[in-house]
């Protein structure tokens, strides 16, 4: 993984625009806490642009939490090795407060002055998005004093109260967004990257991202004011995100400046790996059960592989080192391993993340290099997607919070994932094929007689399994989903040891090959606060913080 820092631009008391994707929106303000009307387009361009990489690959958390989700293996933050000191999570830190929650504030404030009330619900939406996933990263945080200019050392609210204020914040968003008085003399337009103004899609988002934080608080409800209220109206409304409508920030293929998603362009066109898709998930999507023992799709082949991701070698191929975890064509290194294979190079050899986590390459089974003459970058950065809906009814139903058929939802949630993919990847290269037909409908029965086997909890590990496949590179939702549910299983080998299906040899040869282990850390519940936040600000302190317990309200 490639650390990276960056560097912020001040503007007066309002930090504005840090990427270098966005320097056309430098220096728009000559009053920074309250930008004018004809700034404002741009303004929001840009908050809705850095609410889209706060939690993405590059340089922000989208680069190493997904090994805590076991979708990757990191070498740099194996074994749940993410510090305080690590990079990514002081960027991510500062790319919310700085670039994104400052900028929505100015939003909003220049916005409701001028009665340009969709502006304003809008900016509120982001801000409760950003806030929603820095309260389930760290749980306690700067929240009523973040910006408040007199302060200079905001002190951090709790996590259950921050909730409440966002649920609140919501339901006014929504009320700006459907405010027909309003005189709305500007509306976004060109200028709302995400939804081009149309309210009716924010609206969804809204419901959306209320529903969210509602199940995610579920088994805290107590501590959400009108929890079952604010639910049943919800349900009762039932205005979700549809297929299409994925709140999301979409990338492009340009290069100058760089417009492509930020994996693809470490990964196909960087030096070394980043990525590598961790054994665990292979073996879940692939039905193997080598070590996933008690994998809940055993012999069932997820058909989503192919665009999720790409084998540089075929079966009968070569590696370019001796190999840590092998399965014909499947190359790459287990969490925690402690053979001295995992440290090899396997840049030519490596099965590389694919074309619908990053505008990669799709895999057509006949191997090849991946770098950049493959590929374009064209995938986007997933924030809440409309196949998490589903999902979510269905454990909302499983738990005994609502009635309604849980396996109908699962269904539609898969049905939901497959069409993301199909859109994501036909969006970057249209002569790929889509899944569908029969290869669909016998993967549905699959499951769906797995479903059917199962008991009342195997059907919930099957729900947030299917969920967690789903939220390939949505890390935050999936690190969310296990800490809340227990599920998906996580990769844990009692015995200090894991097992490569082939042989370590660079030759392909049929094993088993046992794989001996670091003893495995302590999954962490929550991130620690960034070194870089504790030497700014004195109210935040890492000293008694236990990251192995629970420190968000709702993980119970």
């Amino acid at each position: 993984m490639k650390i990276r820092y960056f560097t912020k631009i001040f503007t007066g008391t309002l930090i504005l625009l840090a990427t270098s994707c966005q320097k056309d929106f430098l220096d728009i303000n000559t009053d920074p806490n309250l930008p004018t009307t004809a700034e404002l387009p741009k303004l929001l361009t840009n908050v809705e642009y850095n609410a889209g990489m706060t939690f993405a690959p590059g340089y922000y958390m989208g680069s190493i939490l997904p090994s805590y989700v076991h979708h990757l293996t990191s070498r740099e933050v194996d074994n749940y090795g993410i510090s305080a000191t690590a990079a990514n999570l002081g960027n991510t830190w500062l790319q919310a407060y700085v670039s994104t929650l400052k900028n929505a504030d100015a939003v909003i404030m220049s916005a409701e002055a001028e009665e340009n009330m969709i502006y304003a619900g809008i900016g509120k939406l982001i801000k409760a998005y950003v806030f929603a996933g820095l309260v389930d990263l760290w749980g306690d945080i700067p929240y009523s004093e973040f910006n408040v200019e007199a302060i200079t050392a905001p002190k951090a609210d709790a996590s259950q109260d921050i909730y409440n204020n966002l649920i609140s914040l919501i339901e006014e968003a929504k009320a700006n967004l459907n405010d027909t008085e309003a005189a709305n003399l500007l509306k976004p337009k060109d200028a709302d990257i995400i939804y081009k103004g149309d309210v009716e899609k924010w609206i969804r988002m809204a419901n959306t991202l209320e529903l969210r934080l509602l199940v995610q608080s579920r088994k805290a409800k107590g501590e959400i004011t009108d929890w079952s209220a604010k639910l049943t109206a919800l349900l009762n409304e039932n205005n979700f995100l549809q297929n299409g409508e994925d709140f999301e920030l979409k990338h492009s293929a340009q290069d100058n400046p760089d417009e492509r998603n930020q994996a693809y362009v470490d990964e196909y066109l960087g030096g070394q790996s980043t990525y590598y898709i961790n054994p665990w998930f292979y073996e879940i999507m692939s039905g193997k059960t080598y070590n996933a023992k008690e994998n809940p799709f055993a012999g069932i082949t997820d058909p989503r592989i192919p665009y999720y991701w790409v084998n540089q070698k075929r079966a009968t191929d070569e590696a370019q080192n001796e190999t840590d975890y092998r399965d014909g064509a499947f190359i790459s290194i287990l969490m925690a391993s402690n053979s001295s294979a995992a440290g090899n190079d396997q840049r030519a050899t490596s099965t590389f993340i694919g074309i619908y986590p990053c505008g990669g390459k799709y895999d057509d089974g006949q191997g090849g290099k991946c770098d950049q003459s493959v590929g374009n970058g064209i995938a986007p950065e997933k924030m809440i997607q409309a196949y998490s809906v589903p999902f979510m009814l269905a454990e909302l139903v499983l738990a005994g919070e609502i009635a309604g058929d849980a396996k109908a939802y699962l269904q539609e949630g898969i049905e939901k994932s497959v069409y993301h993919v199909n859109s994501v990847s036909v969006a970057s290269n249209a002569t790929v094929p889509t899944i569908g037909g029969e290869t669909l409908t016998t993967f549905l029965e699959n499951i769906m007689k797995k479903y059917d086997a199962a008991s009342a909890e195997g059907k919930m590990e099957i729900v947030m399994t299917q969920k967690w496949i789903a939220n390939f590179f949505n890390s935050v939702e999936a690190y969310n989903d296990i800490r809340r549910t227990g599920y998906p299983k996580l990769f844990a080998p009692e015995n200090g040891e894991a097992i490569s299906p082939y042989l370590k040899d660079k030759t392909p040869t049929v094993g088993p090959q046992i794989v001996p282990l670091k003893g495995l850390n302590a999954f962490q519940r929550i991130m620690w606060y960034p070194n870089s936040e504790i030497s700014r600000n004195s109210n935040i302190k890492n000293t008694g913080r236990n990251v192995s317990s629970s420190n968000v309200f709702w993980d119970k």
